[in-house]
């Protein structure tokens, strides 16, 4: 782009006395024209490699900043209206899609494949690897694992044997850590700054684990059926500081689930094994208890589901008890979604999206089969292999329609843009 600059300022056209009018307007002209193309050329292949960080950073200032609009009536009474980028792509709707860029890709045999930083992460049992959205290669990790599980937390990765006793700590650049639990992996959970919590079986009593980003233990919580009940489910907060726990104990004859939080710090120290608040639910199988965030998390049980909040003594803040078998749960930072099966002939499907404080956002319908639910702040994108539906959050349909065949991932590029990874290729979609 620079080398672009440099030619329009060393082509700028010298004018002269002896020159008329219409030779000089001509050079004018046939300068303007090529600034023009000029222009062009650099719009079309314009990225977030031209920029620095600030300058990216300057730039999304001002294409968020609003945009103010007088509007007069006949009498000229003035009303204003602000306008933003953000809400621009929000009700925004599209017609269909074109293939940017495709690249080939091989896929491999068995693998699953999970959006992770800018591309994807491909795993299986011989491995992991992480492909940027260029198709290139960034990290590879190799293993031997007979059901691999995988957690993964901004930059970090955790990828664990499941009855096995291996763990690997996988940082952005691909630094790993290996991590030999001597007992069996049932389940586990990466922190934003590599943390690692697993739920580990030995017979009558069930430890919960948790490794620094070295691989050294930092700390081991001791738990057996009688006293606290079996743990069915761990996450860590962004920072690693909190770790949220899910039992499952039998009680005078019937089954009830305690959500349980660990502070590591220095308000952890003055309680029992760092315990510091926990919530008991009757008649309730909790299999799903997740941080989403540093402070906020969420449980989900057979007919409720719990929102909790605190930096330091997590606290119940929402409960909301459901009337219908929950199918299917999906969340992100700011929101979790459960699907239900749909009634009253509105659709296969229906899509209930939550808050983080617990206020329903939207309802909605669906008759697709799906692959995957992605939310953000901006739309509801769900898909499968070959069609997809998108969604602002105030339910307005944007797209209906096809995407590339045997679409196995799709994730946002921001903008109109996206990224479909299908068996055969790693497609840029734009769509128009």
């Amino acid at each position: 782009m620079p080398s672009n600059l440099l030619t329009a300022d060393s082509t700028f056209p010298t004018l002269t006395k002896e020159q008329s009018a219409d030779e000089k307007f001509e050079k004018i002209t046939s300068y303007l024209y090529m600034l023009l193309e000029q222009l062009r050329y650099s719009m079309g292949n314009l990225d977030k490699e031209n920029f620095n960080d600030a300058g990216l950073e300057e730039i999304a200032n001002i294409i968020t900043e609003p945009v103010y609009v007088q509007l007069k009536d006949d009498e000229a009474n003035i009303a204003a209206l602000t306008v933003t980028a953000v809400t621009l792509l929000k009700n925004q709707t599209y017609s269909g899609y074109t293939v940017v860029s495709a690249i080939d890709r091989n896929q491999v045999s068995g693998s699953t494949l999970l959006s992770y930083q800018n591309g994807f992460l491909t795993y299986s049992k011989d491995g992991i690897s992480y492909t940027d959205y260029k198709g290139n290669a960034m990290w590879n990790q190799t293993y031997d694992m007979q059901s691999p599980c995988v957690s993964v937390r901004s930059g970090w990765v955790a990828v664990g044997d499941y009855n096995g006793n291996l763990i690997y700590d996988i940082s952005q650049d691909g630094t790993s850590k290996q991590i030999d639990t001597n007992l069996p992996v049932k389940s586990l959970s990466v922190a934003a700054n590599g943390v690692v919590a697993a739920i580990l079986e030995d017979g009558d009593v069930t430890w919960i684990n948790v490794y620094n980003p070295t691989g050294e233990k930092a700390v081991g919580i001791k738990t057996t059926m009688q006293k606290s009940g079996y743990p069915v489910s761990v996450s860590l907060s962004d920072n690693g500081k909190l770790m949220m726990v899910a039992y499952l104990k039998a009680e005078s004859g019937s089954m009830k689930s305690i959500v349980s939080f660990y502070n590591f710090d220095e308000v952890g120290q003055n309680y029992t094994d760092t315990m510091v608040s926990s919530y008991e639910y009757s008649d309730t199988v909790i299999p799903l208890a997740e941080f989403a965030g540093t402070h906020t998390a969420y449980s989900v049980g057979n007919n409720q589901f719990m929102l909790y909040e605190g930096n330091e003594i997590p606290k119940n803040i929402f409960q909301n008890f459901m009337q219908e078998e929950v199918q299917d749960v999906r969340s992100s930072g700011n929101y979790v979604a459960f699907i239900f099966n749909g009634t009253n002939g509105n659709g296969k499907y229906r899509i209930d999206i939550y808050n983080m404080n617990g206020t329903q956002v939207l309802s909605l319908p669906f008759a697709i089969e799906y692959r995957d639910v992605l939310i953000s702040d901006q739309e509801l994108i769900i898909y499968n292999e070959a069609e997809c539906l998108i969604y602002n959050l105030n339910g307005k349909e944007k797209y209906s329609g096809p995407i590339p065949e045997q679409t196995q991932l799709l994730k946002t590029l921001g903008g109109n843009r996206f990224l479909a990874v299908t068996a055969n290729s790693i497609d840029m979609i734009e769509m128009k």
